[in-house]
């Protein structure tokens, strides 16, 4: 039984039996499916990851192509305001973004395609090239936001994107876009173009680069700009009136031809000479949303009837007078005071007696004068008469603009009279 010495691992017949090898087997195999495994797992889990980005993009693709065409990244705005002048004096939450953005590529005929409305303007571009323009947020709203583009080889234009108006068909929307784009006056902002998707619109303009009567008006120091001084306010009322005018005279089938008239609306040229924006939209805004988006729907008439008139635009006119006189935001004295009614900017200006119009009422910056403080209060008082709440009293535009016109930079009778 010596035949075992010094090879104690040798087993079998007449040595005794050899141990198992099973418990070696068993982890094999173990290590054997659990590599198997996390390779399958690997693979599922990269096909899914394929698959979601996949469906990521082409919703991506299709939402971009519906018109959300100037979607961006904020950048460097001190960097861009350098290259783009004053441009960024449109509004204070304004930044230089790049445009990431591309089109649909439906193949149904047109859906790629901008719609020019005016005569005189050629295709100078495309949507492609919206697309590819470097871009800038001016302004962001539930139901509509607007980008500056800066076209790589055209002019700089403003996108305006609108969700809201889902609610008319096709031609109809072309019918009154063709209107609007036949337009032409010093005091309006001509449509240069369109976008038409059942979503969501695209409207293009031109780029007005001294921003808005709202931001002069309220935002001023933020911007370092001067104050507008009465001179300044004086035109830019006599302006606003004009447009008016011509809005009234050239659409008269629209009860509202403007419909949405405030500070934010009135752009103002390198001369100050205003250039009113967002005007004849009150036909293909959806009706169920137009009160929450439309000025005309704060009106006293509408508020307490229920109903628009053609002196509903009058009485935006004497409101929007009465900021530019004032210097106070409307919105700020928007207080719920009854069943269908609300208090006013013109309720406020009504409740400070007359004697103290001059010290309580006027705008410090205006510079207030002996010279000019009578001609100021004629502008008041046509301003209160175009907000008065009882339709039959409240003055008709006609009425209003020959009056407005008619104010004087100074009290000429005033001084004649005291020399």
């Amino acid at each position: 039984m010596m035949v075992s010495a010094g090879n104690e691992k040798l087993c079998g017949a007449p040595l005794g039996a050899c141990s198992s090898n099973k418990k070696s087997s068993i982890n094999l195999s173990r290590i054997v499916v659990v590599v198997l495994v996390s390779l399958a797992l690997l693979v599922i889990a990269a096909v899914i990851l394929y698959v979601l980005v996949k469906r990521r993009k082409t919703k991506q693709q299709e939402e971009l192509g519906e018109g959300a065409g100037v979607a961006a990244n904020t950048s460097n705005r001190d960097n861009n305001n350098q290259k783009k002048g004053s441009s960024s004096n449109n509004n204070t939450d304004e930044g230089s973004v790049r445009s990431r953005t591309s089109s649909n590529t439906s193949s149904r005929k047109g859906d790629s395609k901008l719609s020019f409305v005016r005569e005189e303007v050629s295709a100078q571009f495309d949507l492609q090239d919206l697309l590819r323009a470097a871009a800038e947020i001016l302004g962001s709203g539930c139901h509509s936001s607007s980008y500056k583009a800066a076209l790589l080889t055209g002019p700089t234009v403003v996108v305006k994107r609108y969700k809201q108006m889902n609610n008319v068909n096709r031609p109809e929307f072309q019918e009154h876009m063709r209107r609007l784009g036949r337009l032409n006056h010093p005091n309006l902002l001509p449509l240069v173009a369109y976008y038409y998707k059942r979503d969501e619109k695209l409207f293009i303009t031109d780029f007005v680069p001294n921003g808005s009567l709202a931001v002069r008006l309220h935002g001023y120091h933020s911007i370092g700009q001067e104050s507008l001084d009465w001179p300044s306010r004086l035109k830019i009322v006599k302006g606003v009136a004009k447009g008016i005018e011509y809005l009234y005279k050239e659409l008269p089938n629209l009860i509202a031809p403007h419909g949405h008239l405030k500070s934010s609306n009135v752009l103002l040229n390198e001369s100050l000479e205003p250039i009113l924006t967002d005007y004849g939209l009150v036909p293909v805004i959806n009706q169920d949303v137009a009160h929450e988006i439309m000025v005309i729907y704060a009106s006293p008439e509408y508020l307490q009837h229920g109903r628009i008139t053609k002196k509903t635009d009058v009485w935006s006119l004497g409101i929007l007078i009465l900021e530019i006189l004032t210097g106070k935001l409307p919105a700020n004295f928007l207080q719920q005071s009854g069943k269908g009614s609300e208090l006013s900017l013109a309720n406020w200006v009504d409740s400070v007696v007359p004697e103290e119009w001059s010290s309580e009422v006027f705008d410090k910056d205006m510079e207030l004068t002996s010279n000019n403080e009578g001609e100021m209060v004629k502008l008041l008082k046509i301003a209160l008469e175009c907000c008065d709440m009882d339709i039959d009293k409240r003055l008709d535009l006609k009425e209003a603009g020959e009056r407005i016109q008619e104010i004087q930079e100074n009290n000429h009778e005033d001084d004649l009279n005291s020399s």
